[in-house]
């Protein structure tokens, strides 16, 4: 129930502020890493507010999100990345034989841009 509180926060949050991609007025925040992503699901640096048509086009492929998004928020949510992609390498390190990790890249390569 608090993440329909939430997530309807963030949402009107965005109202008051202008489409990053086009300018008109914004009508729902884009998460730029998704909401599964329970760390950043509400963290304001992860929300780029748009118009439902801007919003459509990313989602649609036709737009890249990271073109649009301030410099601080790319920053921001790359250093996230690279931090949990280290903790998986460490992970996998530890707790998965070698002979099992073929197949399995350091995730720590991984880049959100």
């Amino acid at each position: 129930m608090i993440e329909k509180e939430l997530d309807k926060l963030v949402q009107t949050a965005c109202l008051s502020q202008k489409c990053r991609v086009c300018g008109k007025p914004a009508e729902c925040g884009h998460h730029l890493i998704g909401r599964a992503d329970k760390m950043l699901r509400y963290d304001a640096v992860n929300i780029m507010p748009l118009c439902y048509e801007c919003h459509r086009l990313i989602h649609d492929g036709k737009i890249n999100q990271w073109d649009y998004c301030l410099p601080e928020q790319k920053e921001f949510l790359e250093e996230r990345r690279r931090m949990l992609c280290e903790g998986l390498d460490i992970l996998v390190k530890h707790y998965m034989p070698e002979k099992q990790r073929v197949g399995i890249t350091g995730f720590s390569k991984v880049k959100v841009i």
